[in-house]
């Protein structure tokens, strides 16, 4: 299928949903407007002829059942019927007129009456064979629908069988499972096109979202673990999905990729809030999304080393093995007891350990660390810094070599794990959304997102190189 037979397709199908009028069509592809308007005016004028208003939904319904009580009847009175006598004895008369030709006319009449089946066997197995192919047809072209994408003919098929599934889901639990299935297609669709390198124009993308967005409209309290659990999977996947197509969304479906996008994260949110408050729910692991160079401007702090040079044996070094630090942090892990801040009705105090530092809540506020004490002076710097508040129900670990922080919030009896800053192998700092996490967990993430926004890494110590030896030529000795 050519570009121009997708972006028919395309119309096509926007035109009987109704989404799109031929105007919106041609505005949409205008470099194969000229091709488009003639089979689009044609199609909305057989849409208009055979008209789309559909009855009334208690029209249809009691018309069907009509139908089906009068089918009903017919059918009952059909077998119920008694055959009048006289069909009886001319069925015996003529039954009889055949025995007697076919006695005195033995070959002749089976050579007629082979002829005769002859020709009735040849016309049943005619109809037969088109009955077959028919069937045979059909059922091959829903079959081969359920892997059709968008652009394939055998893709109209394949929304029709959706909304027969649909229509046939009669529980709650039943149209939610279905809803779920159809919303999960799509991201699949979204994938296999992005694999084969196709274009996703909005068509694609609207789906998308008129299959989650009731889903999201829909959840509550009264959904099960695991249909909630379903639904942050699929907004999952569908922001995955979404950003591995970016570069082959359609120009004009841009509008309609950011409609996407806002969906899948607001399912994210909203399944997320749903399962904090269930004790059945496991816990789950919250990994950044948002680039620290997004929020802040900064730059990425590229991996640390070691801290300090290491000293000879001796503790004497010549100065081609001693290079010169730009900064030195002092060694161990401080506190300090001044507060810097007090935001939130919060005392900060500076937290130092090697090049690490941040702001932190002071012991008042109920927020220590834990396995070392400070306050005796400065302690070595560890791998680790742990920071837990007074009842246990939130703790803050620190890699303070690369300035990685991780959250972990106690949630019915378990821990929720949110990676709040990561330094990732390209050298690119990735955070937490913090929005995110105040719809999620509230006000018990106001103190994590304080302490993450004040992270600092001192950057490796730059060595001056030592200075290069001259040599000066000299003569060589006069003979």
């Amino acid at each position: 299928m050519n570009e121009f037979e997708a972006r028919l397709s395309e119309c096509l199908e926007a035109l009987r949903e109704g989404r799109w009028d031929v105007d919106e069509c041609l505005r949409r592809y205008p470099e194969h407007a000229a091709e488009l308007r003639s089979h689009l005016l044609a199609a909305s004028k057989l849409m208009a002829a055979y008209g789309e208003t559909a009855p009334p939904e208690e029209f249809a319904r009691a018309s069907r059942e009509r139908f089906l009580v009068a089918s009903g009847q017919r059918l009952h009175e059909a077998f119920d019927v008694e055959p009048h006598p006289s069909f009886f004895v001319a069925a015996r008369v003529r039954f009889l007129a055949a025995a007697h030709q076919m006695r005195l006319a033995r070959e002749g009449s089976e050579s007629r009456l082979a002829r005769l089946f002859q020709t009735h066997a040849r016309a049943m197995a005619s109809a037969a064979a088109v009955l077959i192919a028919a069937l045979s047809f059909s059922t091959y072209t829903v079959a081969s629908a359920d892997n059709s994408l968008p652009g394939d003919w055998q893709y109209p098929v394949k929304l029709q069988t959706e909304r027969v599934r649909l229509a046939f889901a009669f529980t709650d639990g039943a149209k939610r499972d279905v809803k779920l299935d159809i919303a999960e297609e799509r991201a699949r669709e979204i994938e296999q096109l992005t694999k084969r390198g196709r274009i996703i124009g909005p068509g694609v993308l609207d789906r998308l979202v008129e299959q989650t967005k009731p889903l999201v409209d829909e959840a509550g309290p009264d959904w099960n673990t695991g249909d909630v659990a379903r639904l942050h999977t699929l907004a999952e996947r569908e922001q995955v999905a979404l950003k591995q197509a970016e570069p082959q969304i359609d120009p004009s479906a841009q509008d309609a990729l950011a409609q996407a996008r806002d969906v899948s994260k607001e399912a994210v949110v909203r399944s997320d809030s749903i399962l904090v408050t269930r004790p059945d729910s496991l816990p789950r692991v919250v990994t950044p999304s948002v680039p620290l160079e997004a929020l802040t401007g900064a730059t990425s702090t590229p991996e640390p080393g070691t801290d300090t040079p290491e000293a000879s044996a001796t503790g004497s070094t010549t100065p081609e093995a001693t290079p010169t630090l730009t900064s030195t942090p002092r060694a161990g892990v401080r506190v300090e007891e001044t507060p810097e801040d007090a935001t939130g009705n919060v005392n900060w105090i500076r937290l130092a350990a090697g090049r690490f530092t941040t702001l932190i809540p002071s012991p008042a506020d109920g927020w220590t660390i834990s396995g070392m004490d400070v306050a005796a002076g400065p302690v070595p710097v560890p791998s680790l810094v742990k920071l837990t508040n007074v009842n246990g129900t939130s703790l803050i670990t620190f890699n303070v070599k690369t300035g990685d922080m991780y959250w972990f919030v106690a949630r019915n009896g378990r821990f929720d794990e949110i990676q709040m800053r990561v330094l990732r192998d390209d050298g690119q700092i990735v955070v937490a959304d913090a929005d995110y996490l105040h719809q999620v967990y509230g006000d018990a993430a106001t103190v994590p997102l304080y302490v993450m926004d004040h992270i600092e890494v001192t950057p490796n110590p730059t060595p001056t190189p030592p200075p290069e030896e001259t040599i000066t030529p000299t003569a060589p000795p006069v003979p």
